[in-house]
């Protein structure tokens, strides 16, 4: 078949396009304003569309204009607050602007009216890039500065300077990685398999050390546990099926830089083993087989399917029906301790776990059939008791509950109370925390929005917020009754549940929870005198820290790298000079003037701003640091800089934004004994902080 064009024609194109366009331009600037108006735009048009369709690959183009990250950064301006100058402004809109046109060209799907399908962009993605090794051992240096002695300091600093001489092993290492990454471009990230492999080789058990929670909005409508969860659960199904057809839109960073969605295949059907070294992520493929959900009520396992024979999935009726199903299960139990929880297991450390559970599956065919159930279902529905009655004990029992009503290896836990009120427990080596923020925030939008109208005005004679239509429509096809999943246990394993329940108990007695609500202040007050939120936020909490311990530790904050192809997080290291020489100034009230106080917050906010985005680029630490540590081991090379005590440090303090936009946010633990796991959710005229504390050795 005759292509439709030559390579000469593709080399004489802008020749001819040039002469085109210049001979046209009296025509064009003798028509009347409107007309010449009109006439340009589809000029401009049809060029982007050659461009992207006929001349030049326009998926290329793309990907070469996603590499370009200067639009990230900002002129901080003399003052030090967040002012861009016109002329960075003008190229920032230029460039967002040419990239929104462009991708909308070659993304453009006429059945779905334009709208880009889940993973159309996926391929424009430009790979992580290594950053410079000079670069990453001086940002390195600067960051262990405030925090070592001058002995200590002085003696990192010689093998570091060592190690990223010309001719040491740092040059050896960061050519090996930079050979690794442009062997892995268009396919995934130089440090993605790693970076996982040392996540999942952590042993501290999962609740409190390694999942987050959110929790529901403050405007909760007013609905029956069941209810409410047929709805959530409804929501969640919708939410799934426009994954598997990919109606659901790729994200945008400001509406126009396509973000990474590969982390939305693992978001369903998902469950971390437990290994006796190295866990596993395992996510079922085959959906003809797994589309069901299990339950757990009064610390017993259930499942139902979601779908009818034909395909089509239960209404909200129907849910409720099955949900109501299990509950009544549940209380006609005679014996509620004819079987121990089994979920109690997954709070255990891993390792332990690991055995438990390959004793469990050798008890018994039915322990194996009923483990499936649980590890291969589409979510994990919680129903749990009476809902508390303050924000901190909502926290609390959906971060940590008893234990026993969890299913803590999922990759989604939805939580529902008596009440209705719901919330999530959400384990993170599958993804990061804003694509189980999205799931929530579309079960949210949901039942707000749904044709259906789950929550019609009740009827004095109606008990049910469900319409009355719906209420009394019979099922469009006879349902399957749930099945409870039984398991069979041996005495050992009987004694293994009674140990984890005990180092449970002992664990959650450890962990210190509260939500803080700082009503009448919030990022208004913070951006309108030209000052980031985030930052403003951890300079804060640096300072709270330093007042209650008189020192500062090694602070973290996430920064997502989804721009890139497979990109997760970067860590940025935030205790830095600047930050400390503010918490110095205003530790001691009356040795500095509160124009150098003001001098010093704005020069540390500006200082965090910019390792923010520098990490969002690429050119973080932590993540080029794992890099040369598993390319030594690789490479079976000593690294005496690479194992120096001063890189190993524990995080003393971890602080992020919550991603769970609604009502009050949600929270997370500690990195290790002793840590503070802090999460906030700055809104315009308030702010919501969840501080968890692990006590440590010391019992501080």
């Amino acid at each position: 078949m005759k292509p439709p064009f030559t390579l000469q024609d593709v080399m004489d194109a802008p020749t001819w396009l040039s002469t085109t366009a210049v001979g046209l331009i009296p025509v064009i600037l003798a028509l009347p304003r409107p007309v010449r108006v009109r006439v340009l735009t589809v000029c401009t048009v049809a060029t982007f569309w050659v461009v992207s369709h006929q001349i030049t690959p326009g998926r290329r183009m793309l990907r070469m204009l996603l590499r370009w990250r200067g639009w990230l950064h900002k002129d901080s301006g003399e003052s030090g607050g967040l002012k861009t100058s016109s002329f960075l402004q003008l190229r920032k809109r230029f460039y967002l602007g040419t990239l929104g046109i462009l991708s909308t060209f070659v993304t453009w799907d006429w059945q779905r009216l334009g709208k880009p399908k889940l993973f159309s962009l996926q391929d424009t993605l430009p790979t992580l890039p290594v950053p410079k090794l000079r670069r990453t051992c001086e940002r390195l240096l600067a960051s262990l500065w405030p925090l070592l002695s001058d002995e200590e300091y002085e003696k990192t600093a010689a093998m570091v300077s060592d190690f990223a001489s010309a001719g040491g092993t740092g040059e050896r290492l960061q050519r090996a990685l930079v050979e690794r990454a442009q062997r892995l471009e268009g396919t995934q990230s130089w440090v993605e398999v790693w970076w996982e492999e040392e996540f999942l080789r952590r042993r501290d058990g999962l609740p409190i050390a390694g999942n987050w929670y959110g929790l529901d909005r403050l405007d909760t409508p007013r609905a029956t546990q069941s209810e409410r969860a047929a709805v959530l659960i409804s929501g969640a199904v919708k939410f799934h099926r426009m994954i598997k057809t990919e109606r659901l839109e790729p994200l945008r960073m400001m509406g126009v830089v396509p973000l990474c969605m590969w982390q939305y295949r693992r978001l369903f059907h998902t469950c971390r083993q437990p290994g006796a070294e190295m866990d596993t992520i395992f996510t079922a493929t085959d959906y003809s087989d797994t589309r069901h959900l299990c339950v757990m009520c009064k610390e017993k396992a259930y499942s139902f399917d979601l779908y009818h024979k034909d395909g089509t999935p239960l209404d909200v009726q129907e849910l409720q029906s099955q949900i109501e199903a299990i509950q009544a299960m549940s209380k006609a139990t005679k014996n509620p301790l004819s079987q121990p929880p089994v979920g109690i297991l997954t709070t255990q450390n891993r390792s332990t776990w690991a055995q438990c559970r390959q004793e469990l599956m050798s008890a018994g065919p039915n322990n194996t059939d009923s483990l499936r159930k649980v590890e291969t279902a589409m979510f994990l529905l919680v129903l749990e008791g009476p809902s508390p009655g303050t924000l901190t004990e909502q926290a609390r029992v959906s971060f940590m509950g008893n234990g026993a009503n969890r299913w803590f290896d999922k990759s989604i836990q939805v939580i529902v109370f008596e009440d209705g009120v719901a919330s999530v427990n959400c384990e993170r080596s599958w993804g990061d925390a804003p694509v189980a923020a999205h799931l929530f925030g579309f079960m949210h939008d949901f039942e707000s929005e749904t044709s259906i109208a789950p929550y019609a005005p009740k009827s004095p004679a109606s008990s049910s917020p469900l319409s009355p239509q719906r209420a009394t429509k019979p099922p469009r096809h006879p349902l399957s009754p749930p099945k409870r999943l039984e398991f069979a246990l041996t005495s050992k394993l009987a004694r293994a549940i009674d140990e984890a329940a005990l180092h449970f108990k002992a664990a959650v007695a450890d962990t210190d929870l509260v939500v803080l609500h700082m009503r009448y202040f919030g990022k208004g007050f913070i951006k309108h005198v030209h000052i980031s939120p985030d930052a403003f936020v951890q300079m804060a909490l640096q300072l709270a820290y330093y007042r209650l311990h008189g020192t500062l530790p090694l602070i973290c904050e996430s920064a997502h790298t989804r721009q890139f192809r497979h990109g997760r997080t970067e860590t940025v290291r935030v205790t830095s000079s600047d930050s400390v020489a503010f918490v110095k100034a205003m530790a001691h009230l009356d040795q500095s003037s509160a124009e150098t106080k003001l001098h010093l917050l704005l020069r540390a906010c500006v200082s965090h701003v910019e390792q923010l985005k520098e990490a969002m680029n690429g050119r973080g630490v932590e993540r080029h640091l794992l890099g040369l540590r598993r390319m030594a081991r690789e490479l079976s090379l000593h690294t005496e800089a690479l194992d120096a005590p001063a890189l190993h440090l524990n995080w003393g303090m971890s602080a992020d934004s919550c991603p769970v936009q609604r009502g009050p946010s949600g929270g997370f633990g500690g990195h290790c004994d002793g840590g503070y796991g802090v999460s906030y959710h700055a809104q315009e005229e308030h702010m919501y902080l969840h501080i968890c504390h692990r006590d440590g050795a010391d019992g501080r």
